[in-house]
């Protein structure tokens, strides 16, 4: 299973940069991983999870099932969608598997991009008993 990052394209402070490129390659030790500009087109097996305000909460256990459904869900690839200043458009929405949000604070795209990818590599911590993630 490939997991894509769609970051919307925009310019990132440096350290959003540095930092997903960091956790991407721990998630690349598990599962194939890219940030990518733009949505790819969708192929049959793909799943969208669109990061929205209004979605729904997790906790890091609830996000390693989520990645866990995706494997089981054999989504080839699971694409997570970071809304930008405006959120996300109706047909991205339509498009998604399921809809979550990293936090009931509202984040700006680059802290929201750095929080999902680091969020990322903690499900994959998680699912390995990684002792990276030392929660309950």
């Amino acid at each position: 299973m490939d997991i894509v990052v769609v970051t919307g394209g925009g310019r990132a402070p440096v350290w959003v940069g540095a930092a997903c490129e960091d956790w991407g390659k721990r998630i690349s030790h598990t599962f194939p991983f890219k940030q990518v500009d733009r949505l790819p087109k969708l192929t049959g097996r793909a799943r969208v999870v669109a990061l929205d305000e209004r979605g729904e909460e997790r906790d890091s256990a609830g996000f390693a099932e989520l990645l866990e459904a995706g494997v089981r869900a054999a989504a080839h690839p699971l694409i997570f969608v970071i809304g930008g200043p405006y959120g996300l458009d109706d047909e991205t929405k339509a498009a998604a598997w399921k809809t979550i949000r990293l936090s009931r604070l509202v984040l700006n795209h680059a802290v929201a991009r750095v929080v999902l990818v680091e969020q990322l590599y903690r499900a994959c911590a998680i699912r390995s008993g990684s002792p990276y993630h030392h929660g309950d």
